[in-house]
């Protein structure tokens, strides 16, 4: 007589097959089944070619325009249809330009090397903010606030590569402390990879191209060899459908030096974008293609980051709404389309609205944060410390994002049930009313459950005894010993001695 135990039965076709096999447990093995990715619980693969399409119809009826003469000759000379400085695009344009952007490539230099494509989750800080919040109050950036973000994104065990903002309080420094400290300072002072260091070229009234390749070349300078990616550059879009001539310009010198791009929209509904998500996810994905096929134009194979940074729009104040369900939704959608076109994509980040470190900013940043790790986008801008629609960093809700990431990394990993991590024999060692707190902590312990740094724990009789300190104290306080521990690396005299006239002169020995 046949039992589930020894019953095996195995079913093929064409397609799949299943293997079952009733064993005591009756488990069921099947192959030939694709897993489905995390976001496709949000936009599905079916979504995911509409909003092609449509980016298709929009590229070839409506055009994008390029406000740059020697773009538009690049695209007439290669049979796109021109109207004025509107190019339309047709879809075997289009495709072939995809065809030949790589699927992955590494950024290389002296502090280690990233490679995107595949989900890498690079993350990066907060960037480009103007004011911080500290002790419950908003300031516009010192330069000393500046060089302590970037010291508190050095020392984080969650950024794994670095930024430097430019000095806003810019008015004793040179012309080209102004424009060049970004690129020397990181270069000069940073433990961590930088993959996006530009010229500040906001401060130049000509030569903006001349500078921005300068800023470039001083890279390459400071790592001693050419010829590898080092750096990528950053074009924005001006939704809805247009780019102007300044991002262009930089493109070109990106693509004259061989350094990757990424392209990056950021439109709002209703003002610089159509009401819908949907609308405006498919034609900010028509930016990002129209960008895309002008990069290979230019320069076939120059690898390309298909980046998204669009969000909601808050109509009472007419302000970018960065902590939204919506900016999330946009966040799984740009993986779906930078997966349908097998490239590395940017998106996502610890993002919120709030202006002060309370419960507003905690509830946004955890959705942000939870969808960015689910999404697994290859870089991500904005990671920790974000506020107030890109405008504000706060120090201690750096490090607060910093357990959020930890926390839904741990949530994201799901449970272990391998025979070992079902501990029966130490079940049965200890037995019914035993006591499994035995010596040290177990190693098994440390990696299955979270352990934060910044969240309270404790007992509520104790911490009311012990002044009823709020975490945000503690935290202001974690903020002085992290800013402490910074060391700057080793780099040559010669290297120091490259960098040292683009620093402001009171960071030039040390930071």
């Amino acid at each position: 007589m046949l039992t589930p135990a020894l019953l095996t039965v195995i079913t093929t076709d064409i397609s799949k097959y299943y293997l079952l096999n009733l064993s005591n447990h009756f488990t069921i093995l099947q192959k030939g089944i694709k897993t489905m990715k995390p976001y496709e619980k949000y936009v599905s693969k079916k979504d995911i070619q509409v909003i092609h399409a449509e980016s298709l119809k929009i590229l070839s009826e409506i055009g994008v325009k390029f406000e740059h003469p020697e773009i538009l000759e690049i695209f007439k000379n290669h049979g796109a249809r021109i109207d004025g400085d509107t190019v339309f695009l047709d879809e075997k344009m289009i495709m072939n330009a995809i065809s030949t952007i790589p699927e992955t490539f590494t950024i290389e230099n002296s502090k280690g090397n990233h490679t995107l494509g595949g989900g890498s989750l690079i993350l990066m800080p907060g960037i480009g903010n103007i004011f911080r919040l500290e002790q419950g109050h908003l300031h516009k950036m010192t330069n000393d606030d500046t060089v302590d973000q970037f010291k508190l994104s050095d020392t984080s065990d969650v950024i794994n590569c670095n930024y430097f903002n430019i000095f806003l309080d810019d008015k004793s420094l040179s012309l080209d402390e102004r424009v060049f400290s970004p690129i020397a300072m990181i270069l000069k002072y940073s433990n961590k990879t930088a993959l996006h260091l530009q010229a500040n070229t906001f401060p130049l009234k000509s030569n903006m191209r001349e500078s921005f390749k300068k800023g470039l070349e001083l890279i390459e300078k400071f790592e001693g060899r050419s010829g590898v990616y080092n750096n990528i550059v950053h074009v924005n879009s001006l939704s809805p459908l247009c780019f102007d001539h300044d991002p262009l310009e930089k493109f070109l010198i990106a693509a004259e030096m061989n350094q990757p791009v990424w392209f990056s929209p950021c439109a709002m509904p209703v003002l610089t974008g159509p009401p819908s998500v949907a609308g405006l996810i498919a034609m900010t994905n028509a930016e990002v293609l129209a960008g895309m096929v002008m990069s290979q134009l230019v320069k076939p194979g120059l690898p390309v980051v298909y980046g998204q940074t669009s969000a909601s729009t808050n109509l009472r104040t007419v302000q970018l709404s960065i902590g939204a369900p919506e900016t999330a939704l946009i966040a799984y959608a740009t993986r779906g389309l930078a997966d349908f076109y097998k490239l590395p994509c940017r998106t996502g980040g610890g993002l919120s609205d709030a202006k002060d470190f309370d419960m507003q900013a905690g509830i946004e940043s955890d959705m942000m944060i939870r969808s960015t790790l689910e999404a697994a986008p290859d870089l991500v801008l904005h990671s920790c410390g974000i506020m107030g629609s890109f405008n504000i960093l706060s120090f201690e809700k750096f490090l607060m994002d910093e357990d959020t990431y930890r926390m839904n990394r741990r949530l994201l990993k799901g449970i272990k049930t391998e025979e070992s991590y079902l501990c029966h024999d130490l079940i049965a060692k200890i037995g019914p009313r035993g006591n499994f707190l035995q010596g040290r902590t177990p190693k098994m312990f440390k990696e299955e459950f979270f352990v934060p740094k910044y969240f309270n724990k404790e007992d509520p009789n104790q911490w009311q005894e012990s002044g009823s300190k709020p975490v945000l104290r503690d935290v202001q306080a974690a903020v002085k010993e992290r800013l402490a521990s910074y060391t700057p690396p080793n780099i040559t005299t010669e290297q120091a001695n490259l960098l040292n006239d683009f620093i402001p002169a009171g960071y030039r020995d040390r930071i």
